[in-house]
């Protein structure tokens, strides 16, 4: 297969990235989004006004394009499902994505394939019983709906059950003290996998969002071998097919564990346009249109960080001191377009790249100080 043009139900920053990168090949990307302003439009995509809910919208998309995939996961999976069923290319596979999409399945995945992960029980989320089935502090996830923080509940106590999210998922057990590790694999038609190095993820906890990431992670090599390995194995089990973010807890003890995997390019693989031979959104291209996969070496260090929106502002998008950054060697910010700013809002990225992982980090600590994005009003209670 051989199509350059590819339609993505969504039109976020991985969807522009996408774009950027479809763009430099020479092909075309069809976003669809109900905003012409949306990320990936500003980002070079072609806009296909619909709602990712909407299968008569997937439908038009798929009139444009040879291959579909997916910006996020909060999309009609039944849509692309019948699509497939029709013959029609959708990466990743609509029946990985029913069980991806869905962390409960996840879960039971990894369970029936002998994968570790937390211990976990089914919780309905109507009441507090059951929430207290893997011990205190409970952490609850939904089973739909969640990405990039939603979704997710840390309950410390009987006391704090209120904060309870009121959806069906399950409850997990909480890990102490772990570090959390991402692996970003691409799984091709044919079965071939490739994965990149292990990076080492810091969160925000406002917003239990990706903050800070360290490629490669400061573990042991043979520690970083077992998460890939593992990585591997989870979207073997699952028959993926695409480009899948493996997020895994490395626990005190040394276990390593399974916490989720997102079907997509993922934030987590950002830094592997600076600092890798061939990026996630590059890989990406090359599976949907049936190429051969290219190497995923990490040639430097590299650290990354989100651009978050400043908490105490929201409005029109305002951005001070890229400047100085677009003036630092190693330094490779990327703004997502986004004309509206809100308290911890995903509106960029900073890849730092150089030649020790020391050098790296310095230089990204430095940088965070140095850019600031947020909206145009302080927030006032």
């Amino acid at each position: 297969m051989t199509e350059s043009k590819i339609g993505i139900v969504g039109g976020g920053q991985l969807a522009g990235l996408l774009a950027q990168e479809v763009n430099r090949l020479g092909g075309q990307l069809f976003s669809l989004d109900p905003d012409p302003q949306c990320p990936a439009v500003l980002m070079g995509a072609e806009h296909v006004e619909g709602d990712r809910h909407s299968a008569k919208d997937i439908q038009k998309l798929a009139s444009l394009v040879d291959v579909i995939t997916i910006d996020l996961e909060d999309v009609n999976v039944e849509a692309l499902a019948d699509l497939s069923a029709e013959g029609f290319s959708v990466v990743p596979d609509p029946k990985t994505l029913q069980l991806m999409t869905n962390k409960l399945h996840q879960k039971e995945v990894f369970q029936a394939h002998n994968l570790p992960t937390s211990p976990f029980t089914p919780y309905d989320g109507s009441t507090s019983e059951g929430l207290d089935s893997q011990g205190w502090p409970a952490v609850q996830k939904a089973a739909e709906g969640g990405y990039d923080g939603r979704g997710v509940a840390i309950i410390e106590g009987p006391a704090d059950a209120g904060n309870r999210l009121p959806a069906p998922g399950f409850v997990e057990a909480f890990v102490p003290g772990a570090i959390e590790l991402s692996v970003m694999v691409a799984r091709d038609a044919l079965g071939h996998t490739k994965t990149w190095a292990t990076t080492e993820m810091e969160f925000d906890d406002r917003g239990n969002l990706l903050a800070y990431l360290i490629a490669p992670a400061r573990i042991p090599e043979e520690t970083s071998d077992k998460a890939r390995d593992l990585a591997t194995r989870a979207i073997e089990a699952f028959h993926g097919v695409g480009i899948f973010g493996v997020e895994l807890f490395l626990t005190q003890s040394g276990e390593l564990l399974i916490n989720e995997i997102a079907p997509r390019t993922h934030n987590s693989g950002h830094y592997t346009i600076d600092a890798c031979a061939t990026s996630q959104f590059r890989q990406q291209y090359n599976i949907l249109t049936g190429k051969a996969m290219e190497d995923t070496r990490q040639n430097s260090p590299a650290v990354m960080f989100n651009l978050l929106g400043d908490i105490d502002y929201e409005g029109d998008t305002v951005v001070e001191g890229l400047d100085v950054l677009l003036e630092t060697i190693g330094v490779h910010p990327y703004l997502y377009g986004k004309q509206s700013c809100f308290p911890l809002r995903k509106m960029g990225h900073v890849t730092v790249v150089a030649d020790t992982a020391e050098a790296a980090q310095a230089l990204g600590d430095k940088a965070k100080t140095q850019i600031t994005i947020r909206g145009d009003k302080r927030i006032t209670s």
